[in-house]
């Protein structure tokens, strides 16, 4: 276990943004962005031939200025099993815990899995319910996707509830290599702001986008 001190970076987040495809503004245009669902690190090299993450974000997510205490935490007491795990909470100047980022690999695996897949359909979640509603995103990355193959994404709303104060909902994504072939699922939960409210009714989620991943 070790404490790390964090600041994050406006052009870190911007370009990380911009390699997930995202032209959203809270990433790339105000002055202080908010992280992406999984721009904060779990720790170590998650190799492996079905990646799990999990981002908890316990309000809004961070933002570029924001100084960090990242706190990095293994599974103690418990075996290595075939898999790898890591944990990594993050913490604002109070004390207050505003950020978790989890990562599990199978460590027999001799293919990595590319994390650029997971951020493509965070891309396609926030473009979707806004970057700054995120509360959680949980991936699971089955296969590779090559450089230069297209990715389409789908998403549906899976329930809607309150949760500490604020209305949520759960969505379930996922997202498809051009045969078809599932490359990552996700399970998501966004606050339903007023902005997101109409989107929700709006969206058409079975229908796919397409994102490069070059």
């Amino acid at each position: 276990m070790g404490n790390v001190a964090v600041v994050l970076d406006t052009d870190a987040i911007r370009l990380f943004a911009q390699a997930a495809r995202s032209d959203n503004p809270a990433y790339r245009l105000a002055d202080r962005p908010v992280v992406p669902p999984t721009f904060l690190p779990a720790g170590g090299s998650m190799a492996g031939e079905r990646v799990e993450t999990d981002h908890r974000f316990f309000g809004p997510p961070p933002r570029a200025g924001d100084q960090l205490t990242a706190i990095r935490e293994g599974a103690p007491g418990r075996p290595v099993v075939g898999a790898a795990e890591s944990l990594t909470r993050y913490f604002d100047r109070t004390g207050g815990l505003v950020a978790e980022s989890w990562a599990a690999a199978e460590a027999f695996a001799v293919e990595a899995v590319s994390p650029q897949a997971a951020a493509l359909l965070a891309t396609y979640a926030t473009d979707w319910l806004g970057a700054e509603a995120i509360r959680r995103f949980r991936t699971r990355s089955v296969r590779p996707l090559p450089p230069g193959d297209v990715m389409s994404c789908s998403g549906q709303v899976t329930q809607s509830y309150v949760q500490d104060g604020e209305a949520r909902v759960d969505v379930s994504l996922c997202g498809v290599d051009a045969a078809g072939t599932v490359v990552v699922r996700a399970w998501a939960t966004f606050a339903v702001t007023g902005d997101t409210g109409p989107a929700i009714a709006a969206r058409t989620p079975a229908r796919p986008t397409s994102a490069d991943n070059g």
